[in-house]
């Protein structure tokens, strides 16, 4: 919508685009090079100086399993078997006050099963089980760092790092007791 205003336009009204700004009428054109585009309008985007995190072993634990891999990171070290943790887990979820209502049985029958991605409910529960603090760090594509979020407890036994980029999670090992 923004981009509407500036140019002078209303979303759904139709427009000549001809009226569009010479950069923005270039990029709505049929025949557009976006790569030859974007070196010509690269000032309009500014420089980006966000955080570059470098996730990689040894100092990160990288899961193969996508889904599971939240899980993986959680249990890093703990010496459980995946479907234990996960049943341990979601079953102490169940008794979370604090997340009453926000998911159903058919939630957590997919969490048990793998069918659903674990997220920011598992975080939470994880966090009040072992009483540890979490730090997640969510990142692009790029590994670009886009947010910083903490599940704190009081006298948390200890902290685990980690990053986040989509649905997958990798867990920082350096300094992690295994």
């Amino acid at each position: 919508m923004r981009a509407f205003t500036l140019c002078g336009l209303v979303s759904k009204q139709e427009f000549d685009t001809d009226d569009l700004h010479p950069p923005l009428r270039e990029l709505v054109a049929a025949d557009v090079d976006m790569e030859l585009w974007n070196q010509q309008h690269r000032n309009l985007a500014g420089t980006d100086d966000r955080e570059q995190l470098d996730i990689s072993a040894p100092r990160w634990y990288l899961p193969d399993d996508r889904v599971s891999s939240l899980f993986c990171c959680l249990l890093h070290g703990i010496g459980t078997p995946l479907n234990e943790y996960v049943a341990e887990l979601t079953s102490y979820m169940e008794t979370l006050r604090d997340l009453d209502g926000l998911f159903d049985a058919g939630y957590m029958a997919g969490i048990r099963d793998g069918a659903e991605e674990p997220g920011e409910l598992e975080l939470y529960a994880a966090s009040r089980m072992h009483r540890w603090t979490i730090e997640v760090s969510t990142v692009d594509t790029t590994n670009k760092l886009v947010s910083k979020f903490s599940y704190t407890v009081d006298d948390s036994a200890k902290t685990v790092c980690l990053v986040r980029s989509g649905s997958y999670f990798a867990v920082k090992v350096d300094g992690y007791a295994i």
